[in-house]
């Protein structure tokens, strides 16, 4: 029989009322959420890791789930969103924003917020995740980009390269995050990142017209069975339904192959675009001095004047007065020469970010969108997951005009950098000149074909931007430096590529019979007139529909096995706000179990549910049970009492973890570990098929109290609890008092030897708060602590 040894870690006063409290099952870290919409994790000794801050104003925290691994938070909001927390450095890895949803009745707009979440794993390792393959480890091929305040490009190491990839290549068993929002939508995601789709109750209840709130989800460890609590919100019922989702067992090799290349896609588009960013610094970085002293020159001559006066200045070597004044003061020899090597500098940078990032970034995308292509084109296995075969194949050609792209810029800037050393040196020679300064004669000689490519570097200068009938640019172009500077903004190029050099379009004149009938070569004309920056968001917008979930509807591949009304007291039901359910499967005997108790009618004690589902073949059990002052043996009460159920949890498939009040202090409460054994051994059967409630009169309620051993509980002494929270793969547990102020964590299952003659293993610090028989009346300054552990 099971000993309710439970040592005191920590007691502690917290500035702000605890709502949510979730422990990690991986790591020994505790989650806690305020009425401020704080949420917080501490470890097991109360040291404080990270607090994140609400995201807006008068918003609360509804649901919290950890993900598998405990490396990462889902938290839902009350106006909708859930946001994935990296546990690490609270970084948010992921935002899902779920829209508020209109009733028919009168257009009325309705928020339920996240009403609850699960993070479920599905047992054992798949053959996917142990296969090895060198091109899904994109780190490999690519270096991080460089730091975007710096104008240079550096190699980075492979440690930081690994860490920049690292969320993709963790993943070694398939997990589902399943989200209840809104009226009664379930939307379920692999990893928390891959979108499988949503679901809606109605399709459970084959109700359209109905109102529904998710209470409770979980999931079989082979995921072909899911358990949804949820209430009828129009006809105050509960149900507990059934339902086969045996295609994600199924298919579940298929459903991790997939969201591991959706995955790395993501973090191959986060890289482009931080690429991106760097490219365009660098840019900046060549044309900030230039085209400020450029700007102010351009201001004082007539437009198509600057381009004249350069040009004048080459063919006569006469500059006229105002060049001659802009040349002498404007710019100094010395500094020219180091801005020219700036340039050049810069250039190089782009240069390589071009070669090393991007294109290999567009080689790995294509890759992984060809592989999705191979997987659509096997419909029998891949049809569930709602990949279109012809929306990928519209990725890949994106991905291939990106590339083209990405070629038609490199020889844009090998014209660049060619135009810009020949310009700055005649720029050189034309300001020593006219300072009468002595000069080699290397610098001074220049080629007849240098001189032709700044004559068509300065041609160039005065070529505004025309006018398109989408926009006008709002800043007027005076000149246009060189040519790079187009593709790195979102509007049409204004000076075509001549297409005579680009080794594709060679390919394809010399081989026009390819465009015949393929769905993947094409000419690429029709991205002719866009920049870079438009084909990088013609990329993502094609690979965003790919993984487009809005229009696929899941619930087809599931069907209802049984959908079992538990509760339809309506008085005693108000929107569940009072409810507190539990669920869990049991692996060893592959059964679900539940529980529910509702705080507002404690007297009501515990129902209880178990479904033991082989095929369509179902033992199902339940119970309604209470507990009495029977447990405790206290000779001084001669007439026995119920004891208040406050809150409940499993803490393993062996013990649910019940809070009650004590019967005659109300300044203690009890601890109890329920052990299911007893539970479901004095349950009864009961038909799932039935359409009346199991919950009803005829159930009869049986005092548990009696059948309990004395070692299964704890009375906690001077702690009004409300809400517990447990782990029974950490061995801990944590107890929020009645005013949401002070917590006491515990260490489960301790040692006999441990234990120091059945008392808590108390700190001088927390005897001192036991002492002290006011529940709100300590406050932070009276702790013997930092307020770091103690303010939240």
């Amino acid at each position: 029989m099971f000993n309710c040894r439970m040592r005191q870690m920590e007691e502690r006063h917290v500035a702000n009322q605890v709502d949510l409290m979730v422990w990690s099952n991986r790591l020994d870290l505790l989650a806690l959420s305020n009425f401020k919409g704080e949420v917080q994790v501490h470890r097991l000794h109360w040291q404080k890791v990270w607090n994140l801050p609400a995201p807006k104003e008068n918003v609360t925290v509804q649901a919290m789930a950890w993900r598998p691994d405990g490396k990462a938070l889902a938290i839902g909001y009350s106006f909708g969103s859930v946001y994935i927390v990296d546990i690490e450095n609270k970084e948010i890895l992921d935002k899902y924003h779920f829209d508020q949803e209109s009733s028919d009745e009168l257009f009325e707009v309705k928020n339920y917020g996240i009403t609850c979440i699960t993070w479920a794993v599905k047992a054992g390792t798949l053959e996917t995740a142990t296969e090895y393959n060198l091109y899904d480890d994109a780190s490999i091929f690519l270096q991080k980009p460089p730091s975007l305040n710096l104008p240079t490009y550096k190699n980075q190491s492979s440690e930081d390269n690994a860490k920049c990839f690292k969320t993709v290549q963790e993943h070694t068993q398939l997990n589902m995050l399943i989200i209840g929002y809104g009226t009664g939508h379930i939307y379920m995601s692999v990893f928390g990142r891959y979108p499988y789709g949503t679901m809606h109750l109605a399709q459970i209840s084959k109700d359209d017209c109905g109102e529904y709130k998710v209470l409770n989800i979980n999931l079989s460890d082979d995921f072909s069975l899911m358990q949804i609590l949820y209430l009828d919100r129009v006809n105050k019922n509960i149900y507990l339904a059934v339902i086969n989702t045996s295609v994600l067992s199924a298919f579940s090799e298929e459903l991790f192959a997939v969201a591991n290349r959706h995955g790395q896609i993501k973090q191959l588009i986060s890289h482009l675009n931080q690429t991106m960013t760097s490219i365009t610094e660098s840019w900046e970085h060549i044309l900030l001095e230039m085209d400020t002293k450029m700007a102010s020159y351009a201001s004082s001559v007539p437009e198509g004047g600057v381009s004249a006066d350069f040009l004048e200045l080459l063919m006569l070597g006469v500059p006229s007065d105002e060049l001659e004044l802009f040349l002498l003061h404007g710019l100094t020899a010395k500094g020219l020469k180091k801005f020219g090597g700036s340039v050049e500098l810069s250039y190089s940078t782009i240069q390589k970010l071009v070669l090393k990032q991007l294109n290999i970034v567009g080689q790995c995308l294509t890759y992984h969108l060809a592989e999705l292509r191979g997987f659509t084109r096997i419909p029998d296995r891949y049809k569930i997951l709602g990949l279109d075969e012809a929306t990928v194949t519209n990725s890949i050609r994106a991905c291939c005009a990106f590339l083209n792209k990405c070629l038609e810029l490199q020889q844009v800037i090998d014209v660049s950098m060619r135009n810009y050393k020949a310009f700055f040196r005649w720029l050189f020679v034309v300001i020593v000149r006219l300072l009468d300064e002595p000069a080699s004669n290397e610098i001074i000689r220049m080629t007849q074909q240098e001189l032709s490519h700044i004559s068509d570097f300065l041609y160039n200068f005065d070529i505004v931007p025309g006018e398109t009938s989408d926009k006008v640019s709002e800043k007027p172009v005076k000149f246009n430096l060189e040519r790079l500077a187009q593709y790195l903004q979102d509007q049409d190029l204004t000076l075509l590529p001549d297409d005579e050099d680009n080794p594709w379009h060679k390919f394809l004149r010399e081989n026009s019979c390819l465009l015949k009938g393929n769905d993947t070569i094409f000419s690429m004309m029709e991205f002719r007139k866009f920049s870079l920056v438009q084909q990088q968001n013609y990329l993502k917008n094609a690979i965003d529909k790919v993984f487009d979930v809005s229009g696929k509807d899941i619930g087809k591949y599931f069907s209802v096995l049984f959908n079992i009304k538990c509760y339809d007291d309506v008085d005693k039901i108000n929107n569940c706000e009072n409810f507190k359910a539990s669920q869990i499967f049991d692996a060893n005997q592959q059964k679900h179990m539940m529980a529910f108790t509702n705080t507002k009618y404690p007297s009501e004690g515990i129902r209880f549910v178990s479904l033991d589902v082989k095929e369509r073949h179902c033992t199902a059990k339940a119970g309604k049970y209470y507990f009495s002052s029977y447990l405790l043996q206290d000779n001084k009460q001669p007439l026995e009492e119920e004891l208040a159920v406050l809150d409940i949890e499993f803490y393993s498939s062996e013990y649910l973890s019940v809070l009650t009040k004590h019967p005659h202090n109300p300044e203690s409460t009890v601890f109890i570990q329920l052990p299911l054994k007893i539970i479901l051994d004095n349950s009864s059967e009961f038909n799932v098929k039935s359409k009346s409630c199991i919950f009803n009169d005829k159930l009869p309620r049986k005092n548990v109290s009696p059948l309990l051993d004395q070692g299964v509980f704890k009375v906690l002494e001077k702690m009004d609890g409300y809400k517990i929270a447990v782990s029974g793969g950490r061995k801990v547990a944590v107890v929020l008092s009645n005013s949401h102020r002070k917590v006491r964590v515990f260490e489960m299952e301790v040692n006999a030897e441990d234990e120091d003659d059945e008392t808590f293993d108390i700190t001088p610090q927390s005897q001192d708060l036991l002492e002290n028989d006011s529940h709100d009346a300590l406050t932070p300054e009276k702790l013997d602590t930092t307020a770091e552990n103690v303010t939240f």
